[in-house]
């Protein structure tokens, strides 16, 4: 044995010790492969604690910084792009409910967004704002860039609001000319507050964020093949740019001539990405049909599934050692185990295997019974691979609501569509329609699903198109719409 993996073990066995708690008590609960589990997680464990604990009633928006029982903590500054995941978060509880008062609190959060964290004079969003809403850090990070167009995606997939529409078109027009290299390929990491390049690292997380973030979600509301493309185009390049062709992992951090940035990105493997990558790749295999996309996809799904996950215990893990894949972080975060959930349906969906809904029910279990704060509610950061608690903080500057209200609504729909062919509802407010306007209801990917009933404002709606699952709008001032969907 290598001494680096004595030493891993040694921590391990020290963890397990120290926490009185054996991975082997995990309870499993028969009904997470029902898609109504994970409806009532988002609604009775995720979004009224945010509601009641985050939201600032004095200055708007939400509060950041929150300790696990929810006492606000490590100063005061807010972030559009942790503002508009909460956008997000509650554009999907309306989704699952059709409960106004989510879409009213997105849309009040929608509009402190746009009063107050879009630049009015060289456009982009601010990286950090006071309490009030006032900007106190000017530059322009690739993190807060792309999150700031999530929520936005999903108020606008439920919405359809031209307003907002606009300014995610704005934004995402500053992500391809100022901060697309147009010399080497890839996005840069930080803009200054005329849009001028301040640094050009190229990570996973800032080439693929803009596809998984809100990409995915834009084109599937409208359809444009111009999303479409900017996703291919995106997605390529990590593969020519990213992904080392000796071990065939997607590699960390790069820098702006795609050189290896520094030891750890030669060294490590970032689960998360690694996952992100391949989950965003099939996803375009669902829209696409491109069958290229499940070629080049073999080896690497293999390795994720065999090396970053524990069929055993369920836990998806933090890192891995390049040299030897066997020796890895000994914890996991939340939204790596959603993640990894996720791409595990996604796998299940394309290979038809029950082996991915095994890993899946491993996964959930894990979710279920270490995530999920069962006395505070919502979920913690971080969590060791037996499960004990490693870091319980509610909010940060890089969590909110977002990735266990999105791993709820995708376990919904994919179980319930794709597992137990079971019919799913899901609910819209559309305001003022363009004559010819159409809604797709669908934030999937799948053409075999259709589209079998449509209420609107109460009554039975016949204009829509079942084959292609969408729905010709009536010009009428506000829409409130029911779409039933099923194999």
């Amino acid at each position: 044995m290598k001494p680096n993996k004595v030493f891993f073990a040694l921590i391990t066995l020290i963890i397990f010790a120290a926490s009185g708690c054996s991975i082997s008590s995990i309870k499993e609960n028969n009904d997470i492969l029902n898609g109504s589990f994970w409806k009532n997680q988002a609604l009775q464990d995720i979004i009224p604690y945010w509601t009641q604990h985050a939201l600032d009633h004095d200055n708007g928006a939400f509060i950041t910084n929150l300790d696990r029982e929810w006492n606000q903590f490590n100063g005061t500054d807010k972030f559009p792009g942790m503002i508009s995941r909460h956008i997000f978060s509650y554009s999907v509880a309306f989704l699952l409910t059709g409960d106004e008062k989510y879409i009213e609190i997105a849309s009040e959060t929608v509009d402190f967004l746009l009063e107050h964290a879009w630049d009015k004079d060289y456009g982009g969003w601010f990286d950090t704002l006071n309490e009030k809403g006032n900007p106190v850090r000017l530059t322009k990070n690739y993190f807060m860039q792309t999150y700031s167009n999530t929520g936005l995606a999903m108020y606008y997939f439920v919405t359809h609001d031209p307003k907002v529409l606009q300014y995610i078109e704005k934004s995402n027009n500053i992500m391809e000319t100022k901060r697309w290299d147009n010399k080497w390929g890839g996005y840069c990491s930080v803009l200054n507050q005329d849009l001028s390049v301040k640094s050009c690292i190229k990570s996973i997380g800032i080439q693929v964020s803009p596809v998984s973030g809100y990409l995915i979600y834009l084109y599937l509301a409208t359809r444009e093949g111009k999303y479409l493309e900017q996703m291919e185009r995106i997605m390529d390049l990590i593969l020519a740019r990213m992904q080392d062709p000796e071990t065939e992992w997607i590699l960390e951090a790069f820098d702006r001539e795609w050189n290896i940035k520094d030891d750890a990105s030669k060294s490590r493997v970032h689960i998360g990405g690694n996952i992100e990558v391949a989950w965003m790749l099939y996803r375009l295999y669902l829209i696409t049909g491109k069958k290229d996309y499940i070629e080049r996809l073999e080896s690497l799904t293999e390795k994720i599934v065999k090396w970053g996950f524990n069929k055993e215990t369920g836990v998806w893990y933090d890192t891995l050692e390049i040299s030897d894949p066997s020796i890895h972080k000994d914890s996991s975060v939340w939204w790596i185990q959603a993640y990894g959930n996720m791409y595990n349906l996604y796998l299940y969906r394309i290979f038809h295997d029950d082996k991915y809904i095994e890993c899946f029910k491993k996964g959930a279990n894990f979710w279920n019974n270490y995530f999920i704060d069962k006395e505070f509610g919502d979920t913690f950061i971080s969590t060791y691979a037996n499960g004990k608690m490693r870091d319980g903080t509610k909010a940060h500057s890089s969590k909110t609501s977002y990735h266990s209200m999105e791993h709820s609504l995708l376990n919904y729909l994919c179980l319930d569509l794709w597992k137990n062919k079971k019919e799913v509802e899901l609910n819209f407010l559309i305001t003022s329609p363009k004559k010819g306007q159409k809604l797709y209801p669908l934030p999937i990917e799948d053409k075999n699903i259709k589209l079998k009933k449509v209420i609107i404002n109460g009554k039975t709606w016949k204009d829509f198109n079942k084959e292609e699952a969408y729905v010709n709008l009536p010009e009428l001032q506000k829409i409130n719409i029911k779409a039933f969907l099923s194999q």
